[in-house]
């Protein structure tokens, strides 16, 4: 009697394999773009404080620049390049706006306007 295994017991071992990738996988991506759009949501909140924190210590004026809030070069974790877009407004009744965009709109992260994010927080 031969030990060892058949061709068609490798085969299927081979297949099992296969179908537990092809599930792995997509997966994996999924949970990996999560981890991203989070992380990307985190610094525009951190940003969205330093804002705030900003604007108290300066006149009520809010800033455009990430280097005056000490995130010079601050990029979208799914894009890694591009930095986060900070705009400002002074509205008709001398009160100051500001939004925090995310630099990958097209990934749907979202933006901040004046403390109030564009996404639910159970997505």
């Amino acid at each position: 009697m031969k030990k060892g295994f058949t061709l068609i017991e490798l085969m299927i071992v081979v297949v099992i394999i296969g179908i537990l990738a092809a599930i792995a996988i997509p997966k994996f991506s999924d949970v990996s773009e999560s981890a991203k759009r989070n992380a990307c949501r985190a610094n525009m909140r951190t940003l969205a404080g330093q804002e705030v924190m900003y604007m108290a210590n300066h006149s009520n004026l809010y800033t455009n620049a990430l280097a005056d809030l000490g995130f010079a070069g601050l990029g979208c974790p799914s894009s890694g390049t591009s930095e986060y877009t900070l705009a400002t407004a002074v509205l008709a009744g001398g009160e100051s706006s500001y939004t925090v965009t995310c630099p990958t709109s097209a990934t749907g992260h979202g933006d901040i306007a004046n403390g109030l994010p564009s996404w639910n927080d159970s997505e």
